[in-house]
């Protein structure tokens, strides 16, 4: 297994993925299906790497909603005839503060889990 700092690190890059696809704007990812197909790739991978971090990490880290991002990895891979752009966009509004949350918990690591 990979340390956490690894892991999270790998997040912020597929948060960071996130915002430049994005960066258009709400009106261009609606009508975009690339970048609909980009960002709801990312998000598959964020909730997968969610899934591979420690649950005593989590569990220390409540200020993130880690179910939830692994629930909507899990109904954007299974439920894919079912999604509904709005709730994509949703999450890319909410991105700035899953980004900062994320990084807060990636300094909050002990010196000897860091690069």
């Amino acid at each position: 297994m990979k340390k956490p700092s690894l892991y999270l690190n790998d997040l912020l890059d597929h948060l960071d993925a996130v915002r430049d696809f994005t960066l258009d704007g709400r009106e261009t990812f609606l009508l975009d299906r690339r970048t609909q197909m980009a960002v709801i790739r990312a998000y598959e991978v964020v909730g997968e790497i969610v899934k591979r971090l420690p649950q005593s990490l989590k569990d220390a880290n409540p200020q993130i909603n880690w179910k939830k991002l692994i629930g909507f990895r899990d109904f954007l891979t299974h439920n894919y005839e079912e999604v509904i752009l709005q709730y994509v966009w949703n999450a890319v509004e909410d991105l700035p503060n899953l980004r900062a949350a994320v990084e807060a918990v990636l300094a909050s690591l002990p010196d000897n889990d860091s690069q």
